[in-house]
Parts: C-alpha cells; structure tokens; sequence
C-alpha cells in the first residue's frame, strides 16, 4: 500500500511525506475495495501528526470508496466500521483521482523489495 501527503502551494502540490508498507499474505486476500480503505485508515493514522485540526481530502484512484461514508453502516464490516469511523474523525472528503494522475501513491503501492539471502 501507498499514499503521498502534498499541500498546495500556489496552485502547485509540493510533496510533505511517503508512505509505504507490504499487505500482510492476510490483506493481500482482501477485496479491491478493503485495501483502498486500509491503505486511505493507515495513511490517515500515519500521518496523523500533519493533518489533525487541518482540513484535508483524500484522493483515491478507486471509486467504489468515494461513497465509503455515504453507505449504510449496516452493510459495512466491523474492520469497514472501524477504519471509516477513525477516518472520519479527520476527514469525510474522498475525491476520486484517476490513476494516471495518481502517479506518486500508485508507485509506492508497487514498491516490493525483496531480501536476498547469501547461501
């Protein structure tokens, strides 16, 4: 998973911070769906520190999750619950962005570096 923190200045986003990390073999198995939404939960919480008291959107290539917060809440998941209600404790902007425009967060979502060990 990956996501990019920027700010506009002037019209321009200027890069504030990276985040990477590898899906566990366990969220590797979640839906399309529940990987955007943990990747958007831990962005959030990685971040944290940057974005609380500010307002902010979160942009995602993955449509489904712009209507995370409009959904009825009892057709989400616990896991679903938890994360849409942590993230929206700073945020219920979700714009989508389509993925070529989406060139930063796309490419650390592809980062896997591979240990090698000598024999």
């Amino acid at each position: 998973m990956g996501a990019a923190l920027h700010q506009q200045i002037e019209k321009e986003w200027q890069p504030l911070g990276f985040y990477s990390k590898k899906l566990s073999p366990f969220q590797r198995n979640y839906s399309a769906y529940d990987r955007e939404l943990l990747t958007a939960y831990m962005a959030v919480k990685y971040f944290r520190h940057m974005v609380e008291g500010r307002p902010f959107t979160i942009f995602t290539n993955h449509k489904p999750l712009i209507f995370a917060f409009r959904q009825e809440k009892d057709k989400c998941s616990p896991r679903q619950l938890r994360h849409l209600d942590y993230i929206s404790q700073f945020t219920t902007d979700i714009q989508h962005m389509k993925g070529i425009d989406n060139v930063v967060a796309d490419a650390l979502f592809r980062i896997n570096i591979r240990h090698r060990t000598s024999p």
